[in-house]
């Protein structure tokens, strides 16, 4: 966002410059050669049991992060061709990740992992990323083929001599501080991007995890479609998250109209965009946004004699994708009884464990800082909006004329009196019509933020600007109408830290503890030549598979792994 002040005449003339401006066709190199990888925790899983990823959004020729999309999309979809969810995820140098839940409403069978970008779906099914993972519900019965396999799925150690795990003990008891430290041999393998994982090797499936070079080397000999269908043509997500859509009226102009998207709440985001000759607007949210508070309104005179449309995602033509059948080992039962059981005990203490958000960039808003503010609990309160403004917001006036609220900001210039109405938003929801919210309770509100002068924002002019944020970030508008839709739109998963218990605070002690995964770090660390990561065992005891997975700066791909002994205790 581009702010910039203008002293001119005595008068202050701002612009708020968004860059809203869609990318055409012949802006983008059709030749983009972008693929995606996605690496999971494990690739067989009970109900109410949780999926992890890492998503990797890859140069389909030399493995390096795509300089393109900032935003991959995640499916699982079951035997049917069923979705079950759809994530959309933000990308950092080409790399993201998510987790999902898996409900006990799920059937027991294989499920496919579907991977794309926006760019990827203008080809064919083959561009996809597509692996399967396996999910069993044990609160239903099952017929599902047993082998006569012994082995529970745990490999030997691999090894890869640029990098290299080192424990303070591979033999470990329950609750135990693992000191795993991690060399690299160069700098090449120091930066790249990895995931580490630490999970009980204890898999009921006879079918392994796919990683990425056996995936690579199934793949290698399709033929990539790069047939462009211009007519039904999806944008790379250069710059972030797109949403498009379109005007239709019988009565007015569809050319030029101003669209608003408001991303209502105390984590707001504000966009206006302009219709082309054919009504399409298009709007870029760099920035990921989860809040699914969004309005979409048409501004400007005769707005109620438009509709808005906003265009549904791509449908994907599953048809051909092939499910084989689940094949549990011998040794299924037992480790299915005991993965229940954790997992039951894990979901009970749930509210005690919980992940927690990271949060986002500090938040700068579109109009900057340079404003004057007023926090209303600063002043008397006054029960009525009218008098708030009245006797709160200096140089601000309030008109009323046929039941019908405006608002007026004074200039600077006392001898200047724009007739431009001023730019009033209240949690990013920008208003037109004022007569709902001088209705609002002005109790609720938290502060305004007000802009004197001139005001250009998206190539609107307005006779200065007044921001009003509510306590709870919750202002709700009763206008309705085709003009103005609330669209539920597909919005971006959270960044998350996951949960891991520190022993050496005692309020962690009387919890139980029935971990399988004991580690999960979808973006590890490595910046130094010996970088240290420590967590803790669980009460389960029993052999852990501890995994590193991704690529080397310069796209090398890389998967170690060991294995450490849990021993169980007597005093557990």
């Amino acid at each position: 966002i581009l702010v910039v002040i203008l002293l001119l005449s005595c008068k202050q003339i701002i612009f708020a410059q968004n860059n809203n401006s869609s990318i055409e066709l012949n802006e983008v190199d059709t030749n983009i050669n972008e693929s995606v990888y996605i690496s999971t925790n494990s690739n067989s899983f009970l109900t109410g049991e949780t999926l992890l990823y890492n998503i990797s959004c890859l140069n389909k020729t030399t493995n390096l992060p795509s300089k393109y999309s900032k935003v991959a999309y995640f499916k699982l979809i079951d035997s049917n061709k069923k979705i079950i969810t759809t994530q959309k995820i933000f990308l950092k140098n080409g790399t993201g990740n998510g987790d999902f839940f898996i409900p006990t409403t799920l059937e027991t069978g294989t499920y496919k992992i579907i991977g794309y970008t926006n760019w990827i779906l203008n080809k064919n099914i083959d561009n996809y990323f597509i692996t399967d993972i396996y999910i069993l519900n044990p609160y239903k019965e099952n017929n599902v083929v047993t082998t006569s396999q012994s082995e529970v799925s745990i490999s030997e150690p691999t090894i890869d001599s640029n990098i290299s795990f080192h424990f303070n003990s591979k033999v470990l008891a329950n609750r135990q501080k693992v000191e795993l430290s991690i060399k690299t041999a160069n700098d090449d393998f120091l930066k790249g991007n990895y995931t580490i994982s630490v999970r009980k090797s204890d898999g009921f499936s006879v079918q392994n995890k796919v990683l990425f070079n056996d995936y690579k080397l199934v793949n290698q000999n399709k033929i990539p479609n790069n047939t462009i269908n211009s007519s039904d043509f999806l944008l790379p997500e250069l710059r972030g998250e797109i949403i498009k859509g379109r005007i239709k009226s019988n009565f007015g102009e569809i050319n030029n109209r101003k669209v608003a998207l408001s991303i209502v709440g105390k984590n707001y985001d504000l966009k206006i965009a302009k219709t082309d000759e054919q009504g399409r607007f298009t709007f870029n949210l760099e920035k990921a946004n989860t809040n699914p508070n969004i309005v979409i309104q048409v501004l400007g005179e005769n707005k109620e004699n438009y509709t808005i449309e906003i265009n549904e995602p791509k449908e994907t033509d599953f048809s051909s994708l092939v499910f084989p059948a689940l094949q549990l080992n011998s040794e299924s039962n037992k480790n299915i009884t005991e993965r229940l059981i954790s997992s039951q005990i894990e979901n009970a203490y749930y509210n005690t464990k919980k992940d927690s958000i990271i949060t986002t960039d500090k938040f700068v808003p579109f109009f900057g800082t340079s404003t004057i503010q007023y926090k209303f609990d600063d002043f008397t309160r006054f029960p009525t909006m009218e008098e708030t403004i009245t006797e709160i917001i200096t140089g601000v006036v309030f008109r009323k004329e046929k039941d019908n609220y405006s608002l007026l900001i004074n200039d600077y210039d006392k001898n200047f009196n724009s007739t431009l109405p001023p730019l009033v938003v209240v949690d990013g929801l920008i208003l037109e019509n004022l007569n709902d919210f001088f209705k609002y309770n002005p109790r609720n509100l938290y502060s305004v933020n007000v802009v004197k002068g001139l005001y250009y924002y998206e190539a609107k002019s307005f006779n200065g600007l007044l921001f009003f944020t509510t306590k709870n970030g919750d202002y709700e508008t009763n206008l309705n109408g085709s003009y103005i839709i609330k669209p539920q739109l597909l919005r971006p998963v959270a960044n998350k830290r996951y949960f891991q218990p520190d022993y050496t605070q005692d309020k962690n002690t009387r919890i139980p503890d029935y971990r399988h995964q004991l580690l999960w770090l979808p973006n590890a660390d490595l910046s130094t030549i010996n970088s240290n990561i420590q967590f803790y065992t669980s009460d389960v005891s029993g052999k852990f598979e501890v995994t590193l997975e991704g690529f080397s700066a310069t796209g090398k791909p890389v998967y170690i792994k060991e294995i450490i002994d849990v021993k169980s205790t007597d005093s557990n």
